[in-house]
């Protein structure tokens, strides 16, 4: 069985992927905006299968949850990098 904070942190990102959705023409003024927007979804995709492992296959879901935190997190570490410690600036 899911545990009501996994759906209610599915129907946040959910709501979030329909804002960047909605908003993806302006997303293009951020640096790198793609690295970010990637990250974003890979979050996403970890929420989708923290939900989803209640109900089929969880030792897999779970290996490919950890593995889209995993992604999410290294992207947005990249984006940070490229964005405010990259030396294009000097």
């Amino acid at each position: 069985m899911f545990n009501e904070n996994e759906v209610a942190m599915l129907l946040l990102c959910f709501g979030g992927v329909i804002f960047i959705i909605n908003k993806r023409r302006e997303y293009k003024r951020i640096p790198h905006w793609r690295l970010i927007q990637t990250s974003f979804y890979m979050f996403f995709v970890a929420v989708v299968l923290t939900v989803a492992e209640s109900f089929i296959f969880p030792t897999l879901l779970n290996i490919l949850e950890h593995l889209s935190y995993m992604l999410s997190s290294f992207m947005l570490l990249l984006w940070c990098w490229m964005t405010f410690c990259s030396k294009e600036d000097e």
